[in-house]
């Protein structure tokens, strides 16, 4: 095994201040100190929209590293909005995320399954302030990624596929940007790969498949077949993620990934929560836990460097 697993390491997904939500780090210090740990890149996320112009900054001041900006479709950039993915596609996004926190889906789970003071908690960890009485926001209910008591869904009220979002894919099939699949609900994650592809999308992500909406097995294996990756979060083995439909077992990414494939996965921490430990650390646990279930350093570093690579660059 090798002595150093993060030479080179791209996490494909870590959030970062500044945000509404308590972070553990920002953007420099991530950045100085995955240069200093030998990483090779970063994906930056925020719920709240662009990263875009942040990465830019970042690829000014810090040697040694690549870090990638994108842009995710919730409320606070106006959801489905095809003018934000055209700009931020020109301004350099690599990856354009679906809905996450404002997603119909994730609204919904929080209501069904997690108790109403766990919503409240999440909601206020997440930036949560007092919403406008105008906006008729309920208890529990998340702001500022709801609207009038909704989230985000990629279908109409016929289950078809609405406008905005054929005119997102037709922005992005001219384009080498990532397809996120985000939050969104199961169904809505196979008829967003099928239009992606009839549409010519050259790169799909589906978003921490083992939790939020799970894909089962069948449905990876359906997936991989028609060209979609896999991005496997390590922060789903933690305890935050109970409010948003974690947390899972290690083991369970172990054995999706050896069903699935290697060459299908890449790695991501989505780490960057107040509670966690530092992304950093936690992209050297993640390899270290993938070494000892079994994985040749091979995989590891097609899984965490080949592949990120292939669907970031140019």
């Amino acid at each position: 095994m090798k002595t150093d697993l993060t030479r080179g390491t791209i996490d494909m997904h870590v959030h970062t201040a500044p945000d509404i939500a308590p972070r553990k780090t920002d953007d420099l210090e991530l950045a100085k100190t995955a240069a200093e740990a030998g990483m090779g890149g970063l994906v930056l996320k925020s719920h709240l929209g662009s990263t875009v112009e942040r990465a830019y900054l970042l690829n000014q001041m810090v040697p040694g590293i690549r870090v990638f900006g994108s842009v995710t479709l919730n409320f606070p950039i106006g959801g489905l909005n095809p003018f934000a993915v055209d700009s931020y596609v020109r301004l350099g996004a690599k990856e354009v995320w679906m809905p996450s926190l404002s997603a119909e889906y994730t609204l919904n789970y929080q209501r069904a399954h997690i108790p109403l003071q766990d919503r409240i908690a999440f909601n206020q960890a997440h930036g949560g302030a007092s919403p406008p009485a105008s906006m008729k926001v309920q208890p529990g209910d998340p702001w500022p990624w709801s609207k009038d008591g909704r989230g985000i869904s990629i279908f109409d009220e016929k289950g078809k596929i609405v406008a905005e979002v054929w005119t997102i894919l037709e922005i992005l099939a001219a384009s080498k940007t990532i397809l996120g699949t985000g939050h969104l609900s199961v169904p809505e994650t196979h008829s967003l790969a099928d239009a992606a592809r009839q549409m010519g999308v050259k790169r799909i992500l589906a978003t921490h498949p083992e939790y939020m909406a799970p894909l089962g097995l069948d449905d990876q294996i359906a997936l991989a077949r028609k060209g979609v990756f896999f991005e496997r979060c390590f922060v789903l083995t933690t305890e935050s993620t109970k409010a948003v439909g974690g947390f899972l077992p290690f083991e369970v990414i172990v054995k999706n990934i050896r069903a699935v494939g290697v060459e299908s996965t890449v790695l991501g921490t989505d780490f960057g929560q107040a509670r966690n430990i530092h992304p950093v650390a936690a992209m050297k646990d993640y390899l270290q836990r993938l070494a000892e279930a079994g994985f040749k350093d091979s995989e590891i570093e097609t899984m965490a460097v080949k592949t990120p690579m292939a669907l970031l660059g140019d």
